[in-house]
């Protein structure tokens, strides 16, 4: 496996099914040799804060099932996401040092506009699987994620037209997962694929999706951390 791009890889044979997105989500997890340390890899600058389109849960079934699945991990190395903080980053927009008010008040009208557009959608989350430096959960159907992905990448690429976001690859980069754990050292991966193999007949949680997130996002030692800076109503 390399080091950066898409992870997984490829795409699953289908992005509305469950069972093809948790088996090519395993098959790329289950084929890794080494974990990296999470904190290492994803570079953060100390002080850096930046905006994100984030989906945020607070349902006590997702709640907990992520914390019997943190419980349950019979593997060191690990930090866990704080359980008020579950997540699936959407996109990064951009920090705050070169991202201006006025960008990002143009950036809400118009996402609040387009996603008045876009109807509320459930998603499966499980089973656990992993990446190249966490623990995650698959998340289905991707189909409406995808959706989501690109009408968030059409307004920021509108809003801020000189931004990276506006050149950037569209949304067939996007993975949909929900982390619940940071790998936080280099190491051989099978002990870690083991114990995650051990927890993939747990249940599955099903989550409503019925707005988005514009948060700014900072990292607090070993976890990351948000306020909200607008919260957006799919379907108006």
């Amino acid at each position: 496996m390399t080091s950066s791009g898409p992870f997984p890889k490829l795409l699953p044979d289908s992005t509305s099914d469950p069972e093809a997105i948790a088996r090519n989500d395993w098959n790329a997890f289950s084929e890794i040799e080494v974990l990296r340390d999470h904190w290492t890899v994803k570079q953060w600058a100390p002080g850096r804060t930046g905006y994100y389109w984030y989906l945020t849960f607070d349902d006590s079934d997702l709640i907990e099932l992520a914390a019997e699945c943190q419980g349950a991990l019979a593997v060191g190395g690990v930090d866990p996401v704080p359980l008020d903080a579950l997540h699936i980053t959407m996109m990064r927009v951009g920090d705050m040092t070169v991202v201006s008010d006025e960008q990002i008040d143009r950036l809400v009208s118009l996402a609040r506009e387009s996603l008045s557009e876009v109807k509320p959608f459930d998603l499966t989350v499980g089973p656990l699987s992993g990446s190249r430096s966490a623990i995650r959960f698959s998340v289905a159907p991707w189909d409406p994620l995808l959706d989501l992905h690109q009408v968030l990448s059409t307004c920021t690429a509108e809003a801020l037209p000189n931004s990276t976001v506006a050149s950037a690859p569209s949304s067939s980069r996007f993975r949909p997962h929900l982390g619940i754990a940071y790998n936080n050292t280099d190491r051989a991966a099978a002990e870690v694929i083991d114990a995650v193999a051990a927890l993939r007949a747990t249940r599955s949680a099903s989550v409503r999706v019925n707005q988005v997130e514009l948060v700014v996002l900072r990292r607090d030692g070993h976890s990351y951390r948000w306020t909200t800076r607008a919260v957006l109503a799919l379907g108006g």
